[in-house]
């Protein structure tokens, strides 16, 4: 049979769009878009909503309730409470004082039945950093679509969307894990120094580590944090009359002074590395030249060896003295470890933001400055994902609060994301 040449384009014009058809259906790109927008756990979603409620309900007594670092009473009566929680969803509880301050790490662990030994901790902490009697000043409160109140969001809130994630497991009998540890420590706020070796140890025998601080008001997420150190010197001089005999003296002020102007420009911003000033301590009254004095910098690196350099350069510009009279001794205190951008956490972060999409929401990724017990796990290697808690703003102020439209997602979230690294 002889074919038209309007035959034939017609003909070759359907050839090809059929080829073109078959290629985006087989293509790799495809199984990515379909991946990704997933419809979403239709009876998760449900119990997420609805165990809002509760979940108020049971932060407003732990909000209305001081426990700042340090304060035992307080964070007896809100680790007694959460307690009672966990045991309510079959979890096994211990308990171990922190090894310096006050206050007890609970270890709720769940035992799953998954052959895959996938191994699954979440973080929390019971501390805040307010002092007793705020919680008389401003008790937890709903107003305008927030949750307010001291410790709202940072961390009861993150305590008990934790335990709301898990009662729906609970409820939904998922057990496709090996295990799921909830350890909720009391000295968060102050470098966790009597519970970071705990968390370490913990978070070895564990392949993720979730940790339940908020998000940012742009319902975001943490991929990377930087380590924080604690810097700088101590100048010894000599006390003299400042009046009658000053030329007696050593002024340790002066030379304080000195050193920190000359350190002043430490930083690193290619590495991301920066050194602020913040305490200087010197003198006892206005008549005595110092004999004394104490400057310390606040320092946060993204990059371990960042720690080395500065102690370095702390160590070699203190030799350069204004005061040849004086004694200066560099101090170099580490606290959290950096937890750097890596290819775990961000395989973590694609998973979190698929299930976000099943909801028709978008989440968002951030790092930051600041340090949380994220820090420990990542630093031993275990996957880490951070601010998975209670969307919110105003951390550390009397302006802190909740979204209460991110409840529910943030609950789905979290619930949905241990279901799919327990399998």
């Amino acid at each position: 049979m002889t074919l038209h040449a309007d035959t034939k384009v017609n003909f070759i014009i359907i050839l090809i769009s059929v080829i073109i058809i078959i290629l985006i259906t087989l293509s790799p790109f495809n199984s990515t878009i379909n991946s990704a927008t997933a419809a979403r756990n239709v009876n998760l979603y449900q119990k997420a909503q609805q165990a809002q409620s509760e979940f108020l309900k049971k932060l407003e007594p732990l909000v209305n309730i001081d426990s700042g670092t340090g304060y035992v009473d307080g964070i007896t009566k809100v680790e007694d409470i959460v307690i009672e929680h966990l045991k309510a969803i079959g979890a096994q509880i211990e308990t171990t004082k922190v090894t310096t301050g006050v206050g007890r790490n609970i270890i709720a662990t769940i035992q799953g039945t998954a052959k895959s030994k996938r191994n699954i901790l979440l973080l929390a902490h019971s501390d805040t950093v307010f002092k007793e009697g705020t919680a008389a000043e401003r008790p937890f409160k709903i107003e305008q679509g927030k949750a307010r109140g001291p410790g709202v969001m940072d961390d009861k809130g993150g305590i008990i969307l934790g335990l709301e994630a898990l009662k729906i497991l609970k409820e939904v009998n998922f057990k496709n894990f090996g295990k799921i540890t909830f350890l909720i420590n009391p000295d968060e706020e102050k470098g966790s120094r009597g519970s970071r070796e705990l968390i370490k140890q913990i978070a070895k025998q564990h392949d993720y580590a979730l940790v339940l601080e908020f998000g940012s008001p742009q319902d975001k997420i943490t991929s990377w944090r930087k380590g924080i150190g604690n810097y700088g010197f101590e100048v010894k001089g000599k006390a003299a009359h400042a009046g009658a005999e000053p030329e007696k003296g050593c002024n340790a002020l002066l030379e304080a002074a000195h050193q920190s102007l000359q350190m002043k420009n430490l930083s690193n911003p290619s590495k991301q590395t920066t050194v602020n000033f913040t305490l200087f301590q010197a003198g006892e009254r206005a008549n005595i030249i110092p004999d004394s004095a104490k400057v310390q910098a606040d320092v946060r690196v993204l990059e371990a060896a960042e720690f080395d350099r500065l102690e370095r350069d702390f160590t070699k510009i203190s030799q350069n003295k204004l005061l040849p009279c004086t004694q200066i001794k560099v101090v170099a205190e580490r606290g959290r470890p950096p937890f750097p951008p890596n290819s775990k956490t961000d395989a973590l972060v694609k998973k979190a933001q698929a299930i976000y999409k099943e909801i028709q929401l978008n989440l968002g990724v951030e790092g930051s400055g600041g340090g949380t017990d994220g820090n420990y796990a990542a630093a031993v290697g275990t996957a880490t994902l951070d601010a998975l808690g209670p969307v919110g703003g105003g951390a550390h102020s009397s302006e802190e609060y909740i979204e209460l439209e991110r409840i529910a997602p943030r609950i789905y979230l979290l619930t949905k994301l241990m279901m799919d690294l327990g399998a």
